[in-house]
């Protein structure tokens, strides 16, 4: 399908694929340059290799969600990571009592539901 022939549905959706990459880049540079003082902020506790490797993987993902030519298999990807990060910070608030790692995990699966929307909008593309 032609970028002209594109539903406004589905440019929504690449639009919203862009967002998340521009807000998922920050957010991984932060927590790969300095994982604890974004732990002592987001009072997660002292865990900085977990928080530098999480950073990386969101970078890692920054280029598909930005220019990818696919952005569904990017997002995907990210629905799985955000899982994957809620059950690390369910983990913290079970060993820890982390009030950060509870609020970590109700907005990653607030994310997680968001770009699950945007992957339904972009179809198979």
């Amino acid at each position: 399908m032609s970028r002209l022939a594109e539903s406004p549905k589905r440019e929504a959706a690449l639009r919203s694929a862009s967002a998340v990459g521009w807000v998922t880049l920050p957010i991984g540079l932060a927590l790969v340059a300095a994982p604890a003082r974004i732990g002592r902020v987001l009072a997660l506790g002292d865990h900085p290799a977990a928080l530098r490797a999480i950073g990386a993987l969101d970078l890692a993902l920054v280029p598909g969600l930005l220019v990818g030519r696919h952005r569904r298999p990017w997002l995907v990807a990210r629905v799985a990571l955000n899982l994957g990060i809620a059950a690390y910070c369910a983990g913290l608030v079970r060993s820890e009592r982390s009030k950060g790692a509870m609020v970590g995990v109700a907005a990653m699966v607030a994310a997680s539901v968001a770009d699950s929307r945007t992957i339904a909008d972009l179809g198979d593309g």
